[in-house]
């Protein structure tokens, strides 16, 4: 994930914001746009420590909501993968339980995977408990493919071509009631193999009743520093077709046709969005950052997909064309659509970031650090984005190391049951006053900006309450 230093830090102050900013060449783009203050937006956030925490950390997994509580599955227990082991991804650090969390009462319940009467093979297991698959919710269901993990007859490491399909109620059940409900975990799981599935940090979306695999990799065997995965550089398309009991899958042709080298993405945020353009519901994503380019740093440049899986990204070596500055690693985040600005406003919580502010002055470092900052990109009825750094932060808990703790990276964010559009976009003109937005939940946690081992991260137990702060009409 980190490269080491050689390149020029290059400092440049918020008043100069009004000119692009020199990057790392290392990075898809030798630019960046300007990062404004996020003062002008209609809004603000105030993150805060949440009453409770959990039993253990995770991050990187898939996750579900049902009847207010929070189903965790997949995913791992420890902190940032090191570099220098064939074991980098330690397969007694996945995560092999299911979570069950009431964030009313604070209370966490969990149930091993392999606990005797779950009735799942190990094999099932492998696939059940790997690092960042692609999920997605509809309805009661749990639709999880791909991600990276051991398998266990063999001790390799490998992308699993799976597609698990989950019965949230029924595993919740099976969680919540360990002396017995009638059913198995494995009566509440369902899984498919296909070779389309075998992708691991990409995202997944369901479109009608099409659904699309957007970017990521399949890599095979131990990760280490100079190992790389087959990515995809498309959006595989597919309809599942789960009739409750069978399940198979109609493959469809990727888009786009020919592998473009602008897509060698992974581990990216890539998020539902309403096209202010238009200022009307029309199902589409953004493709915002992602690691790595050729050279091995990251990607700037957004790329729009339509329902169809069919992908837009502008020209990189215009000036005019906008370039992410900060948080392009997976993180907790929020939309936010206004009808009333014809803006759509994607908020990103820390994580890891090429740019980051120091006493007021941005700077890039292309070893990729932990922050605590902010940012939201707007999208406005013009089709132009623009970036802010947001007041609010994740707030000061100190490390044993007494340093920051750094959060986001690799985090989940969960809506308080705010007024939202179908596909999750939380509706900004229904808030009037301050509200809980939601609540970000585990992910990793760092003693440093730069790790330089794994004792200085560790998977995060913490849960932090985000409360939304509208501002005057006339922004």
């Amino acid at each position: 994930m980190y490269r080491n230093k050689f390149l020029l830090k290059i400092f440049v102050c918020l008043s100069a914001y009004t000119h692009l900013m020199a990057a790392d060449s290392l990075n898809q783009t030798d630019a960046l746009s300007p990062v404004l203050s996020g003062d002008s937006l209609p809004f603000k956030i105030v993150i805060q420590q949440a009453h409770f925490e959990l039993p253990v950390g995770i991050h990187s997994g898939a996750s579900a909501c049902h009847e207010g509580l929070w189903v965790f599955i997949a995913g791992r227990i420890n902190g940032l993968h090191g570099f220098n082991d064939p074991q980098n991804f330690p397969p007694d650090s996945q995560n092999y339980s299911v979570y069950v969390v009431d964030p009313k009462s604070g209370i966490t319940a969990s149930r091993p995977l392999n606990d005797p009467t779950s009735g799942l093979t190990q094999q099932q297991i492998d696939w059940l408990s790997v690092t960042s698959p692609q999920s997605y919710q509809a309805g009661q269901k749990l639709y999880m493919t791909g991600g990276y993990g051991v398998d266990s007859d063999t001790g390799n490491y490998s992308t699993k071509p799976i597609l698990s399909v989950i019965n949230i109620p029924g595993i919740i059940a099976w969680v919540l009631n360990p002396q017995g409900t009638g059913q198995t975990a494995a009566q509440n799981i369902r899984q498919l193999y296909h070779p389309i599935f075998q992708v691991t940090g990409g995202a997944m979306f369901k479109s009608g009743d099409l659904t699309l695999l957007i970017f990521g990799q399949d890599f095979e065997g131990s990760y280490t520093t100079n190992s790389n995965g087959n990515y995809t550089e498309k959006v595989r398309r597919f309809y599942i077709l789960d009739e409750g009991k069978r399940l198979s899958v109609k493959p469809l042709k990727p888009l786009p046709k020919v592998a473009d080298p602008s897509y060698r993405r992974r581990d990216l945020n890539i998020v539902s969005v309403i096209d202010p353009t238009s200022n009307c519901f029309r199902t589409q994503w953004i493709a915002f950052g992602g690691v790595f380019t050729l050279a091995g740093g990251v990607w700037t440049v957004p790329v729009e997909i339509n329902k169809k899986g069919v992908s837009f990204m502008k020209n990189p070596q215009l000036e005019k064309t906008f370039k992410q500055a900060m948080s392009q690693y997976v993180c907790a985040n929020v939309g936010l659509y206004s009808k009333k600005h014809q803006a759509m406003y994607s908020t990103f919580f820390g994580g890891i970031s090429l740019g980051f502010f120091e006493n007021g002055v941005f700077e890039t470092d292309s070893e990729i650090p932990f922050i605590n900052q902010v940012t939201t990109i707007k999208w406005d009825h013009k089709g132009q984005f623009s970036q802010y750094l947001m007041e609010g932060e994740y707030p000061y808990i100190p490390s044993s190391q007494s340093t920051p703790l750094l959060f986001g990276a690799g985090a989940y964010f969960f809506n308080a049951q705010v007024p939202a559009y179908k596909n999750g976009v939380i509706k900004l003109d229904k808030i009037h006053h301050p509200i809980l937005l939601g609540y970000i939940v585990g992910g990793i946690q760092s003693a440093k900006a730069n790790t330089d081992s794994s004792s200085q991260s560790a998977a995060s137990p913490y849960v932090f309450t985000v409360t939304l702060i509208p501002q005057d009409d006339h922004r």
